[in-house]
């Protein structure tokens, strides 16, 4: 019967007839009712009919009305009514509040082994299509046996049955896929790569490059053998697709990276060739003191040339001639960016920040719009970022803007970002807050965290300048304990002080941090 529809659908009612005798009877009493005038109409019901019959009696029909809260019963361990209480104050509060504390709620539940009671289970799922999509596994895993049967019922989101990494991988879209690979990479680096592996040859060309740029982003030594496996694959050919050349490039930095590699040693003896002794200069040049420097070439040599940096290394031409007057800098500044630092400092014979000094010096500046701009600042910047080098980073944290700054904030060590921050008067610097914090899963020390509600205070009420909410909200998480005492007292206010600054500063600071931090502390103790 089905190869029989899909023929009539192919060659048209005209050229060839369906067979209705073929159709269930149930279908076919409605079809002998209607009438014959229209062949392709007459199809087209007969096919609906038949989808629809198909999928009859393996759908419930969708729940409507109140929770039958009796029914919801679980041999498993249920929280305390009390603890469970706790989620309707959560769900009470902004949405912009409410999210991280509803997780350290599912999470404590989840870190005790327990699961919703009655009540809870039904406020749920009552919001669970309300929330956040990466909220949902957490959910599903404190429901109970029944609460999981009625998720179906009153929601789109199926939960009886959990979809495992090897189906979405060889079922879902790149980017569900993507996001698969990128949380595997963090929880287990060694199942993320055998599953791309398993996969590798059948995907697309711009699917590979979507992992290999996941995987930059999450490198870690151990990827070294699967890199150097596929690095074949994408060896220069006279006319290649500009993304085979940026597989290469990617692939070739990360390989340059780590010492043990081919790709590191052969290019670091190519390098070395550019470093010269030069007399130093003033003082130190009369008595025969020498520098390390560098010396690039300005045209085509035996390494740096535009044939060898394309096929062996992916690099393309300088893209910007204002910034790399010439494609020697610009395939330099790639090096600079992918070789560990040590070698840089070896061969210039300079501790980092000398180093750092250098590279960024007159010799390697160019005026751009009236202003100066050093040529391999970035380069220095993402040698940080990719390496993790922490020397690297606090010495550019010296010498570049604020905005230069923010990428590597990130890498300061815990105990040493509230000094900058307070350092570098940043303390209502949301841009500054979240690239020093992103990761942070700790509490601000008690004179910090004051310190940065007292500056917020200080601009708003006492100079009637604007502070973004969002300030307020990303600090809750962060603030030590003692602030909700600091932020009650502070009630009085100037009678100079605009009425809408008043209340921006009661809604977001003082109403929602105490507020959250109480509900905070329930779910701790």
């Amino acid at each position: 019967m089905l190869q029989q529809l899909i023929n009539t659908a192919l060659l048209g009612t005209e050229k060839m007839g369906f067979d209705e005798k073929l159709l269930p009877e149930s279908i076919r009493n409605i079809i002998e009712k209607m009438p014959d005038t229209d062949k392709e109409a007459r199809f087209f019901k007969t096919v609906a009919l038949l989808s629809f019959y198909e999928e009859a009696g393996q759908k419930p029909k969708r729940f409507e009305g109140d929770f039958p809260i009796e029914n919801l019963k679980s041999d498993a361990v249920v929280a305390s009514p009390k603890f469970a209480s706790i989620l309707n104050e959560i769900l009470e509060i902004p949405y912009n509040l409410r999210n991280d504390l509803l997780t350290l709620w599912l999470d404590k539940l989840i870190e005790n082994k327990q699961i919703c009671t009655a009540k809870s289970t039904v406020a749920l799922l009552n919001s669970i299509e309300s929330l956040p999509k990466k909220l949902h596994p957490k959910i599903i895993k404190v429901l109970s046996k029944n609460g999981l049967e009625l998720l179906a019922f009153k929601t789109s989101i199926s939960a009886t049955t959990q979809v495992s990494d090897e189906q979405i991988w060889k079922e879902g879209k790149l980017a569900e896929r993507r996001e698969l690979f990128s949380e595997l990479r963090n929880e287990d680096a060694q199942k993320a790569l055998a599953l791309l592996e398993s996969t590798w040859k059948e995907e697309s060309l711009n699917d590979k490059r979507a992992f290999v740029e996941v995987i930059k982003t999450t490198f870690q030594p151990s990827d070294v053998v699967f890199l150097e496996s596929i690095l074949p694959e994408f060896a220069f050919k006279a006319k290649e697709r500009k993304t085979q050349k940026e597989i290469r490039q990617t692939i070739k930095g990360l390989l340059m990276g780590i010492k043990t590699t081919e790709s590191y040693s052969n290019t670091a003896a190519a390098l070395k060739s550019y470093f010269h002794q030069e007399k130093a200069k003033g003082m130190m040049g009369w008595i025969g003191k020498e520098n390390k420097v560098l010396v690039l070439p300005d045209t085509d040599d035996d390494f740096m040339n535009t044939s060898k940096m394309e096929a062996e290394y992916g690099m393309e031409l300088s893209p910007d001639v204002a910034i790399f007057t010439t494609n020697q800098h610009y395939w330099f500044a790639c090096f600079l960016e992918y070789l560990p630092f040590d070698f840089w400092t070896q061969h210039l014979e300079k501790d980092v920040p000398a180093t750092v000094k250098y590279f960024i010096s007159e010799v390697f500046t160019v005026k751009l719009s009236g202003k100066k701009l050093a040529i391999f600042l970035n380069a220095l910047i993402n040698n940080a970022l990719q390496h993790k080098n922490v020397a690297l980073a606090k010495a550019l944290l010296k010498i570049t803007s604020l905005n230069d700054q923010l990428p590597l904030l990130g890498l300061l060590p815990e105990d040493e970002k509230e000094e900058y921050i307070l350092s570098t008067k940043q303390l209502a610097s949301l841009q500054a807050l979240e690239a020093c914090f992103s990761n942070f899963h700790g509490t601000w020390s008690a004179d910090f965290s004051k310190a940065i509600l007292q500056e917020c205070y200080t601009i708003l009420i006492e100079k009637n300048t604007y502070i973004s909410e969002q300030l307020g909200v990303n600090m809750v998480k962060y603030l030590h304990p003692s602030v909700s005492v600091f932020l009650l007292n502070t009630n009085q206010y100037p009678a100079s002080t605009n009425h809408y600054y008043i209340r921006h500063w009661e809604k977001y600071f003082v109403e929602a941090i105490v507020k959250s931090q109480r509900i905070r502390q329930k779910i701790n103790t």
